[in-house]
Parts: structure tokens; sequence; C-alpha cells
């Protein structure tokens, strides 16, 4: 299994079963994604809300195609601009 598909998995098994350290992580990751200018919208906000990091709802990275609610929950890959 190739890391992307680790990162991926990850991300969204995070998002669904949430833990203390990981969220502490993703929020601070989220607000470096919310200001970039690689997060656009997409139409996943009414089927992947995001009640506890609304920043990110909906958004994905434009560089790496990932959605950004599962990306900052991971720990396999890094911001594709090295932001974090």
């Amino acid at each position: 299994m190739d890391n992307r598909f680790k990162a991926i998995v990850q991300g969204f098994k995070n998002y669904v079963f949430p833990n203390k350290e990981v969220e502490e992580v993703a929020h601070q990751r989220a607000s470096i994604c919310a200001a970039c200018p690689s997060a656009v919208e997409t139409m996943m906000k009414q089927l992947l809300p995001d009640d506890s990091i609304k920043e990110i709802e909906g958004l994905k990275c434009s560089d790496c195609g990932c959605i950004l609610s599962a990306k900052v929950r991971q720990v396999f890959e890094s911001c594709p601009q090295n932001k974090w």
C-alpha cells in the first residue's frame, strides 16, 4: 500500500473517529490551509460536513486534489507547498 493511499485512509478514519491529539494538529494545519490560495471550493460540503473545523469545510487542495478535512488529519504526507 503506497503512502498516498495510507494518508487518504488515515485522514478519513480520523475524520470519522476524532482523536484529541490529531484534532489539535488538524486545527493548526487547517488555519494554514484556509488562508492558502490553493484551497478551493468543492461540492463536498454537503457530503462531508466538518463540524469541528468549519474554516476548511468543503475545500480541497488544488495542488494535490485532497479533501482538506481528511488531508489535515493524516500523518503520512505533508502539504504539497511545504507549509506544514
